[in-house]
């Protein structure tokens, strides 16, 4: 068989990476240039971020096993599984001020730190999966 308990996190974990800063990216270019169809490129991003990050975060349980990390996910920013779901949190948080605003972005200065709040949660979330590739021997 091609994945074992071993590998399947490593089959899922590009998924809400590349999802997440591309959706950011889209929002941020759908912002600066008054682009509807970026902004909505971001919310699809957004939206199949978080499925994505469901299995990911799922199978990373199940990594976990091998390693053990998660037992104690303190100190919390030398802790690859804790910085990955707090990313997630946020993006969760992001998605549901989305859905409540019709999927658009929020108006005036809300839009700014929305897009801070988003561009931070990337930074996590490219922060951990470094911390990850460290725990798994990659790098």
């Amino acid at each position: 068989m091609f994945w074992t308990t071993e590998n399947i996190h490593f089959l899922f974990l590009h998924f809400p990476i590349a999802l997440f800063s591309t959706g950011w990216a889209c929002d941020f270019i759908g912002v600066s240039f008054s682009n509807r169809s970026a902004t909505d490129a971001g919310w699809w991003c957004l939206l199949f971020g978080l499925v994505s990050s469901l299995f990911t975060v799922g199978t990373g349980f199940l990594a976990d096993r091998l390693y053990g990390h998660m037992t104690l996910p303190f100190p919390f920013f030398e802790t690859h599984g804790a910085l990955q779901i707090t990313a997630c949190l946020i993006f969760l948080g992001l998605f549901i001020l989305r859905f409540r605003n019709g999927q658009r972005l929020p108006e005036g200065n809300l839009r700014s730190v929305y897009l801070l709040v988003a561009g931070v949660a990337v930074g996590l979330l490219f922060y951990g999966a470094h911390l990850g590739a460290q725990l798994s021997g990659r790098i």
